[in-house]
């Protein structure tokens, strides 16, 4: 059944959810249910509209029975919340490493341009932390930049707006920095071109305002979950003094070792009381770089779950610096 015209806007939507269904079927199920949240929030009110609209709910409701047992995701806010976006900043990370390594093409666009569907689906669960909107508009962006790079015939530039590509950076953290990045476009253009603006934004406020007739996740769970502050980009220790060996002159030695004596207390001294007045805003962005780091091990993507552990460590103050508290 074709999209009525009133209805054009919600067509990226379904088009992910029927492309998705089979091999990803709780991304499918939300895509199709935003899709009808935004039908209803806009109001589908010709004949053909509602009809389409209706066909949709049907659709949900058929897919939701085909999951049964497996539909935790559907129940549960924070369970749908994590399933979706782990599946969203996959395809982030995709398009935004093939970009930075140089090799973007209009695959590379288009990549980006469902990754910022995927992360609106987000507003299913109300209203996304800066850091997801950040994404959704650099991904826009920087797929437009792709396109008028191509149509003018030059190499697209990877990265950021006066960003410096190291095409030989081999650093492990080379997954997380596209997600840091992407959470600071203010310096660079939102909106693509109209030549490939067939994504449009839809409007914050409707998924919390409009009541869906399917078995949405459930309403008892839906106090939305709280979104972290964006984490902080895990920073990487100086390397101190205490790592550089002393000169050789016997006599620095035992003043150095002298100097070191006292090393123990201020260690403990160090760890025990930072936990126990640890930020809860801290303690927030370190569950979500645990959360990733999880997300990460679901896809085995062992480079990204490390450094996210790491960033989580380095949040609740254990670190290189510190030995990571040992």
């Amino acid at each position: 059944m074709e999209i009525p015209a009133d209805l054009k806007f919600i067509a990226p939507y379904v088009q992910r959810g029927r492309e998705l269904d089979g091999r990803e079927p709780i991304v499918a199920y939300y895509a199709i249910y935003y899709a009808v949240q935004l039908a209803i929030g806009r109001g589908a009110n010709s004949p053909e509209s509602k009809a389409y609209v209706s066909k949709l709910l049907d659709t949900l409701e058929e897919w939701k029975r085909n999951m049964e047992g497996n539909n935790e995701a559907l129940t549960n806010d924070l369970v749908g919340y994590a399933h979706v976006e782990n599946f969203a900043l996959k395809v982030f990370l995709n398009a935004d490493n093939e970009d930075r390594s140089g090799k973007a093409s209009k695959k590379t666009a288009k990549t980006f341009l469902a990754a910022s569907v995927f992360l609106e689906l987000l507003k299913t669960f109300g209203e996304i932390d800066p850091e997801v909107e950040g994404k959704i508009k650099y991904a826009k962006w920087k797929a437009a930049d792709i396109m008028k790079a191509l149509r003018e015939g030059r190499t697209p530039t990877p990265g950021a707006p006066g960003e410096e590509n190291d095409e030989q950076n081999d650093q492990q953290n080379d997954h997380v920095i596209p997600m840091d990045d992407a959470g600071h476009p203010q310096d660079m253009p939102v909106d693509p071109p109209s030549s490939i603006s067939e994504f449009p934004s839809p409007p914050v406020n409707t998924a919390a305002q409009q009541p869906i007739t399917p078995s949405p996740p459930d309403e008892s769970k839906s106090a939305s979950i709280p979104p972290p502050p964006p984490p902080a980009a895990p920073s990487s220790p100086p390397v101190s003094s205490a790592f550089v060996p002393s000169a050789p002159a016997p006599a620095p030695a035992p003043a150095s070792a002298a100097a070191r004596a006292p090393a123990p207390p201020p260690a403990a001294t160090t760890s025990t009381p930072a936990a126990a007045v640890i930020d809860p805003n801290v303690i927030a962005t370190a569950q979500k770089h645990a959360k990733w780091a999880i997300s990460a091990l679901n896809y085995d993507d062992i480079a990204t779950a490390r450094t996210q552990l790491l960033a989580a460590l380095n949040d609740i103050g254990f670190n290189q610096a510190n030995n990571y508290g040992h």
